[in-house]
């Protein structure tokens, strides 16, 4: 049977349709959503999260009754009593095997407050693991941001760096065919070969740099084979504080290493209620029931209860400095928490003033690049003109390369910065930089790539970090 040509085209097209999927790029919040996702050292953290909730699970078992199953097979060297005396007058049997089997109950009625206290403790260790957990995630975020941003940096840098290089390449034929005519000295030549093998090098140095951005994007993201194809940033933004005041009262209310200070703080609190607890009495009720047997078989049932009262009365003053330690240890935490709130504002206020700087940088780098090509234009029309030397054009151009590479530093700071703010403030999440549909449309930005300015879209507010996973 003769087989359709289109058939046969067929794994050819399913080929083709698997690469582009393959090669599709990868976007900055799906690699923020993955490294939330996948990351081992953050994953690590969701454990402790999980062991701790256990942990207040057995805290709050504590006030509940222990029922316990014991029994045994007991050979004396004398005749014991199998079961107490169970009549006045009437000796009970004695042997020298006795097996018993029973029940016992347990029941806490006074602790001094250690049972709440330790529930307290533990929920108070579990939200310290969670927060814990947030700020952990929060740093992982920004180092994706930052390597992301990087990889792209490197990669704009270097494709700007290889149309210059095709120029200097034409120039370089261009002065060969000047100087085979009689038009132009050898020095020009070398001078411009000087340009080219710098840009060479840089070329290099370039490459490895984007290379090592992909790879240490590809660890955060808890895989081994690096990211070859990343999407640009376009021009979406996160929704940033409108001020530094409001981003700190943001950051005070929310941010995740204050939150755990916070919870390391009452934990403390609740040590030290469970150290005053060991100097009170402690009362618990205790109810048994059993059957025994000797030798001969013959089962005799017994059961018993009543209340155990222990009250310290002397430990050489242990209990006493338990105390006195744990209320050290409230201190310490109190300066610790102290210390966080200086060291937040200070961060709150350098994030937000770098954003700035770079958002500047980047208006006056945007301009000085527009500039620096018309310099370029100008210089390269006078020098085939012969109204100027090759150094003059080597300037030019040199120049508008420092101006490319410094608008693209300030695109990647911009993002960088804005990562950092939002980390600052306690609101980095793997949907912050990802754009929203508003009203049926995707919004956009009439801006620059990257300014967060008033003309870029909507996006979706980062005001719940971490939403959607365990953070």
């Amino acid at each position: 049977m003769k087989v359709p040509a289109r058939w046969l085209l067929l794994p050819m097209a399913l080929a083709g349709g698997m690469q582009a999927m393959a090669e599709e790029p990868l976007t900055l919040w799906e690699a923020m959503r993955r490294a939330a996702e996948a990351n081992p050292a953050v994953r690590s953290r969701q454990v402790e999260v999980a062991r701790q909730t256990l942990e207040q699970d057995i805290a709050r078992g504590q006030h509940y009754p222990k029922l316990e199953l014991y029994g045994g097979v007991t050979h004396y060297g004398y005749p014991s009593f199998v079961t107490p005396i169970r009549q006045a007058g009437v000796f009970p049997p004695m042997d020298k095997d006795i097996s018993n089997l029973g029940v016992t109950i347990t029941l806490p009625v006074y602790s001094g407050g250690k049972l709440a206290a330790g529930e307290t403790l533990a929920a108070q260790h579990r939200e310290a693991a969670l927060q814990a957990l947030r700020s952990s995630g929060q740093d992982l975020l920004f180092n994706v941001v930052a390597s992301y941003a990087r990889a792209l940096h490197f990669k704009h840098l270097g494709r700007t760096l290889d149309s210059r290089m095709a120029a200097l390449e034409r120039e370089e034929r261009d002065i060969g065919l000047r100087i085979e005519h009689g038009r132009a000295a050898r020095l020009e030549l070398i001078r411009l070969q000087t340009q080219l093998s710098q840009a060479r090098h840089d070329g290099v140095v370039i490459a490895q740099g984007e290379k090592d951005a992909l790879s240490l994007l590809a660890s955060l993201m808890g895989e081994s084979r690096p990211v070859t194809v990343l999407a640009d940033l376009g021009g979406t933004a996160p929704v940033l504080p409108e001020s530094a005041e409001e981003a700190l009262g943001r950051a005070l209310r929310q941010r995740p290493d204050l939150l755990e200070l916070q919870a390391m703080g009452k934990a403390a609190e609740a040590k030290t209620d469970i150290a005053r607890g060991d100097r009170l009495p402690q009362l618990n009720l205790v109810a048994r029931a059993q059957k025994s047997a000797g030798s001969d078989s013959t089962v005799y049932n017994d059961w018993q209860a009543g209340l155990q009262l222990s009250i310290p009365l002397f430990d050489g003053s242990v209990r006493r400095r338990r105390v006195a330690q744990a209320r050290l240890e409230e201190r310490q935490v109190q300066l610790m928490q102290e210390d966080a709130r200086n060291r937040l504002a200070t961060e709150v206020q350098q994030a937000s003033g770098t954003l700035s700087e770079a958002q500047a940088r980047l208006a006056a780098a945007t301009q000085g690049e527009l500039e620096a090509g018309e310099v370029l234009r100008i210089e390269t029309l006078r020098y085939d003109g012969g109204e100027s030397t090759i150094t003059d054009l080597l300037l030019a151009e040199s120049a508008r390369w420092g101006a490319v590479a410094t608008r693209l530093q300030a695109e990647y700071d911009i993002a960088v910065s804005q990562a950092r703010l939002l980390r600052a403030i306690g609101e980095l999440a793997p949907g912050s930089f990802e754009p929203v549909i508003a009203g049926g449309s995707k919004a956009a930005s009439s801006g620059p790539a990257g300014t967060g300015g008033r003309d870029a879209p909507a996006t979706r507010h980062a005001g719940a970090p971490f939403s959607g996973l365990e953070f």
